[in-house]
């Protein structure tokens, strides 16, 4: 009897420490539209995030986090490089788009117009290269909060120049719409990538550290993909999921107001919020590197 018991305990024991691995994981993301997916995490001590891409890259190495979310592109360079991480799946699909600030008199875009983008040679500036070509008068503001205040304003950052139109994602582009009311959508990227290469836009890669338990993967990853979804069924959920953080604290922590967020992903999810599996999402992965001039491993790249 003495011996079944401590069985029975035994097993116990090791079914609670299996059940805590799961609860182990480290996980880093950006702050922005990625976080959104980690509404059942804020509150955990292992989940963090951080404002600046190149501080996520600079953890994906041996001693890194077990998941980190960062823009598929980065992270797939950062893996040529001998970041010991693969790409699992994509949770965002793309915000971007071009925004009139309501300055040009014709409301068409043309060669002859002031355009802003953030990002020189980076993921906004590669885009409207291939939809729109490099024969615009384009000036680069270094961060999507910087396109913002342009889009506002109506002015480049140092006020001497007029704006006519603005590349921009969101979320901060449903604010930005609110504070300058002349502002309106002029495109959107998503649509307009689709039509030239039939495929579809992605943005940001949930990537995993290699020798990470897959088991604890899997089911991450699940509840993970049924988070998504039950978040873009009721974007209201997260009024009740954060209800009991201080707000500044959880804007800190996720770098959105909650009603801003809730009012993009219910407009038609202008946030870009989804789930793919990499392994299955390759063809349009493969597509998008291509702006970059990037060579894949697909072994080296993607997690099994």
């Amino acid at each position: 009897m003495k011996q079944k018991f401590l069985l029975t305990l035994s097993m116990l024991l090791l079914a609670t420490s299996c059940n805590n691995n799961n609860d182990n994981l480290t996980i880093l993301t950006p702050t922005g539209a990625p976080s959104l997916a980690f509404y059942n995490y804020y509150n955990d001590d292992n989940y963090q995030t951080n404002s600046t891409p190149i501080n996520i890259v600079s953890q994906m190495t041996e001693n890194g986090d077990d998941i980190i979310v960062i823009d598929t592109i980065k992270g797939i360079q950062t893996i040529n490089e001998g970041a010991p991480y693969k790409l699992a799946c994509n949770i965002t699909f793309g915000n971007f788009y071009i925004a009139s600030t309501g300055n040009d008199d014709n409301n068409i875009m043309d060669k002859d117009d002031e355009i802003v983008i953030f990002g020189k040679n980076q993921t906004p500036d590669k885009i409207f290269n291939l939809l729109y070509g490099s024969d615009y008068n384009i000036t680069y503001v270094p961060a999507v909060s910087d396109a913002s205040k342009c889009l506002i304003s109506g002015k480049t950052l140092d006020l001497k120049k007029d704006v006519d139109y603005v590349f921009i994602a969101q979320p901060v582009l449903t604010n930005a719409l609110n504070n300058n009311k002349n502002a309106s959508i002029y495109q959107n990227i998503q649509e307009l990538y689709t039509q030239k290469t039939q495929k579809e836009l992605i943005q940001a890669g949930l990537f995993v550290k290699n020798g990470t338990s897959k088991r604890q993967i899997n089911k991450f990853l699940d509840n993970l993909e049924n988070d998504i979804n039950v978040l873009l069924d009721n974007p209201s959920i997260l009024n009740e999921k954060t209800k009991d953080i201080d707000e500044t604290l959880l804007t800190n922590k996720i770098g959105i107001k909650t009603a801003l967020a809730i009012k993009t992903i219910e407009n038609n999810n202008s946030i870009g919020l989804g789930f793919k599996m990499a392994s299955d999402n390759k063809d349009n992965i493969n597509e998008f590197i291509k702006l970059f001039n990037l060579t894949i491993d697909n072994e080296n790249i993607y997690q099994k």
